[in-house]
């Protein structure tokens, strides 16, 4: 048995260093709650009352973009503040008011209530009343039942009850399938019109495909007849229930704003809500007093060590924000003049090596943030655009992918309506404008611009045609 001695380096990650890091992935509505998480748990933290003004000039920016010494951490007492207005106590209580009724919730009837309402109109007594309510509990927020109801619902009226659903207000409910909702909602509205209820039953697929011709042929009816008969499933609604589906609307609120104003770019964070957080003074000066016991001491070091750190990080964050914020809109100037379909082609490591800091840093301070710009809110991942291979050479900056996106939208707007450009030849367009893809990166693009292939294009615009023509 051999004993010995051995150094090695090893890198250990602090508490300090790890709250760092996830910082930057925090959105600032994430950061409010985090401060408001640490105002609860560390009593050395305080909010304080009066704000001061940390906005950072573009100046500043790109002082520290030059590797001139700038340090952010250097305050002397150590206080984060965001930039705001004293509120008067009149505002304050103006803005708990406001944010109350604001935040009221108001009682919205979802799809289950409306159908049970009628069930208890139509139930002949309260052991069908059951019944409906098996069945209706069953829906899915598009009114459709699951695949498995079968065996979930074992009574003999099951099929009647059923059926009777399915003529409630929303129509089409209680089905198994978008098909199925709209043939039960063609059968009450349109009860006599067979070539509509075979089209539904039959053609579905061709009618996703607008194969007028395809379901002429099948139904043998003349292919004037069938669009006239598809113009009346826009009377329909696929998913009955969504109407009653909860409508809570997410919000965006912008972490940076940008504006470019006489040729110079003005960028600011979006943080002047965030409460002004500073060191108590009262527990601070208790780790001094000698009647205080060494574990009130011990605790109350850790937690101003703690509330310091935390502190320094947040004042991190915002200056890291700002110099990859800056670098980010500095190179992609163009957007900000032009607007989407002018992005360069922008990576992490472009970014990392011009600001300093590590690639993983950029992408942590890219995720769950939203740009303000004159175009409207973007991520800011989305300045991070892919290089496309061009015939001006692979060190092209307009080779971009969105560049090539706002190329392809520019040629299908600008084709003949009657005869839309198929793939290839989009690909050959983009070519005499510098751009070489390939054709299955054409249809990729289309697939995410949600732009149809040529044929469903010339036969959307047929019908617009048609219904124009008509009015």
């Amino acid at each position: 048995m051999n004993i010995g001695m051995r150094q090695s380096h090893k890198i250990i990650m602090t508490q300090t260093l790890r709250q760092s890091i996830e910082m930057f992935q925090l959105s600032t509505v994430e950061l409010a709650e985090l401060i408001n998480r640490e105002f609860l748990e560390n009593p050395l933290l305080e909010e304080l009352n009066t704000t001061i003004d940390t906005d950072t000039s573009e100046e500043d920016i790109n002082r520290s973009l030059n590797d001139e010494d700038v340090d952010p951490l250097s305050m002397e007492n150590e206080i984060y503040t965001s930039p705001d207005t004293i509120h008067s106590a009149d505002s304050a209580d103006f803005d708990r008011r406001r944010a109350f009724i604001e935040n009221a919730v108001s009682a919205t009837e979802s799809l289950n209530d409306h159908l049970l309402w009628q069930a208890r109109m139509t139930a002949a007594n309260n052991r069908e009343y059951r019944l409906y309510e098996r069945i209706i509990t069953l829906l899915d927020e598009n009114g459709f039942l699951p695949g498995n109801w079968r065996s979930m619902v074992r009574f003999s009226d099951a099929g009647r009850i059923i059926e009777i659903i399915r003529g409630f207000d929303p129509v089409g409910c209680a089905t198994g399938s978008v098909i199925e909702s709209l043939l039960a909602q063609a059968r009450y509205y349109y009860p006599d019109d067979m070539l509509l209820h075979n089209m539904i039953a039959d053609y579905f697929h061709e009618i996703e495909k607008l194969d007028w011709a395809g379901i002429a042929k099948g139904t043998g009816q003349h292919v004037n007849a069938v669009i006239e008969k598809s113009r009346l499933l826009q009377n329909l609604n696929p998913y009955p229930g969504s109407a009653f589906a909860s409508k809570t609307i997410k919000y965006i609120i912008p972490d940076i704003e940008v504006k470019l104003i006489d040729g110079e770019i003005l960028l600011s964070i979006n943080d002047d809500w965030l409460p002004a957080i500073g060191i108590n003074s009262y527990y601070e000066s208790l780790i001094a007093k000698k009647n205080s016991s060494k574990e009130e001491r011990e605790y109350l070091t850790a937690k101003l060590q703690s509330a310091k750190a935390f502190i320094k990080n947040i004042s991190t964050r915002r200056e890291t924000i700002l110099k990859v914020s800056m670098s980010i809109m500095s190179r992609q100037r163009e957007f900000l003049e032009k607007g989407p379909g002018h992005l360069r082609y922008l990576t992490h490591h472009d970014i990392a090596g011009e600001t300093g800091v590590h690639e993983s840093t950029v992408s942590r301070v890219a995720s769950n943030k939203f740009v303000q710009t004159s175009w409207g809110v973007f991520e800011l991942k989305y300045f991070f655009v892919s290089k496309i291979k061009s015939s001006q050479g692979d060190n092209s900056g307009n080779s971009s992918s969105d560049r090539v996106k706002g190329l392809l939208l520019e040629i299908i707007q600008e084709e003949d309506p009657n005869n839309p450009c198929n793939d290839e030849e989009i690909a050959s367009k983009l070519k005499e404008k510098g751009v070489i893809v390939a054709r299955r990166t054409i249809v990729k693009y289309r697939g995410m611009l949600n732009i149809p292939y040529s044929g469903k294009r010339k036969k959307i615009n047929m019908i617009k045609s048609e219904v124009l023509h008509e009015n």
